[in-house]
């Protein structure tokens, strides 16, 4: 082929479409004829349907897994945000519940006379500070 030329010589023989830049130089190939292009279209269905067979075969026992599919992971996330939110419930219970037992427990100390007026926190093992029966204020 000629730099510059449109033009080139080639042969159709049973290998396809074939360019020879001249004699005793290395036959190239650029193309092929219908009837071969059906050939390997016919013969790469074939080997993608054998690949399909081997791959379910894999597949059923259990030698590989195949990729999740996008409805299969979003499921996954949906679970495992409800679950993550159903913890969340329980733990907002149990606070819920403390807080209640706490709140108890304030009305039964100030029914029996604590004030919390004052109060700092003690240390432990300490006397609690700041927090005295009404009657020890009173002068009883």
């Amino acid at each position: 082929m000629e730099y510059g030329s449109n033009v080139f010589t080639a042969v159709i023989d049973q290998d396809g479409i074939i360019y020879e830049a001249g004699p005793g130089r290395k036959r190239q190939i650029v193309g092929i004829d219908t009837q071969k292009e059906q050939d390997y279209i016919k013969t790469i269905a074939e080997l993608r349907e054998t690949l399909g067979n081997y791959y379910n075969k894999l597949v059923s026992l259990g030698v590989i897994t195949p990729p999740k599919t996008p409805e299969e992971i979003a499921a996954e996330q949906l679970k495992l945000a409800q679950e993550q939110a159903a913890q969340q419930a329980e733990i907002n219970n149990k606070l819920l519940e403390a807080i209640g037992a706490l709140k108890a427990e304030i009305k039964e100390m100030k029914e029996h006379g604590y004030s919390d007026e004052g109060s700092e926190i003690s240390e432990p093992g300490s006397k609690p500070q700041g927090r005295t029966r009404k009657s020890d204020t009173n002068g009883s």
